[in-house]
């Protein structure tokens, strides 16, 4: 029995829209649960306009929105993510940092000693690396940590002990990267290298783009996105070119 491309199509989008609807719910239970927009505005940061919108269940949060209101509420993430039992503000985090789902890179709860020994809890800061055209650099802020397997990021060519993740904004290195995909960046590899995706500093902005190195000497930074031409850094703008280091892996969040 054959099935239309066009009805298994839209089977696919049902089933999204309802994964979605679903998120939506567990997000304005969480709110309520953390004490209602005011409070959960205090506690966390994001606006209360957009938590008056998650509340009414008429936006979808990104990833980190998600995980600065499950670390307000106290809430595991995977409780919001997957909807596993119910939401009650409170609970540790370690379950988060040791058990959240969102790629097969991260670690699991359980297992032994042993097994949890070969991940590495690596910072989850809220920096954003503009995947467009500049993110004025800001502060610092570590919303928690994520754990990664040391041996994955070995063959990626990483160093685990000098690894971080931030997340990217913007379209302009779509569809490699989408925007609020999260990116685990090497910040030992902080050479030019050509044909590499980084993450660059280039007076007060912040970028991620791939490296193309030219026979002139000059550097180009390219977005995958065909509709942003290459940015070249001129002789006049080397010396404010900072490499903030290599993009190992990058995640697409829901």
């Amino acid at each position: 029995m054959e099935v239309s491309k066009s009805k298994m199509e839209g089977s696919e989008e049902t089933t999204s829209d309802m994964e979605a609807a679903r998120l939506r719910e567990r997000i304005a239970a969480l709110i309520q649960a953390g004490g209602g927009v005011a409070v959960m505005h205090k506690k966390s940061g994001v606006p209360t306009g957009t938590l008056e919108k998650y509340a009414a269940c008429t936006s979808t949060p990104s990833f980190l929105n998600a995980v600065r209101l499950a670390a307000a509420a106290d809430v595991p993430l995977d409780r919001i993510a997957f909807g596993e039992g119910s939401i009650v503000a409170g609970e540790s985090l370690k379950r988060l940092r040791e058990r959240l789902d969102a790629g097969p890179w991260l670690s699991k709860s359980g297992g032994t000693s042993d097994a949890r020994s070969n991940f590495i809890h690596l910072p989850l800061f809220d920096i954003h690396a503009s995947a467009g055209l500049g993110m004025p650099v800001g502060p610092e802020v570590q919303l928690g940590a994520l754990a990664l397997d040391r041996a994955f990021l070995r063959a990626q060519g990483a160093n685990p002990d000098r690894c971080s993740v931030i997340a990217a904004s913007g379209d302009s290195m779509e569809p490699s990267i989408p925007n609020g995909a999260l990116l685990v960046v090497d910040h030992g590899q902080t050479e030019i290298r050509h044909g590499h995706i980084m993450v660059v500093n280039v007076g007060e902005d912040l970028l991620v783009k791939r490296i193309r190195r030219r026979l002139d000497g000059l550097v180009e930074l390219i977005s995958d996105n065909p509709a942003y031409p290459p940015e070249t850094i001129g002789r006049d703008m080397i010396d404010q070119l900072r490499i903030v280091g290599r993009v190992v892996y990058y995640c697409r969040t829901p």
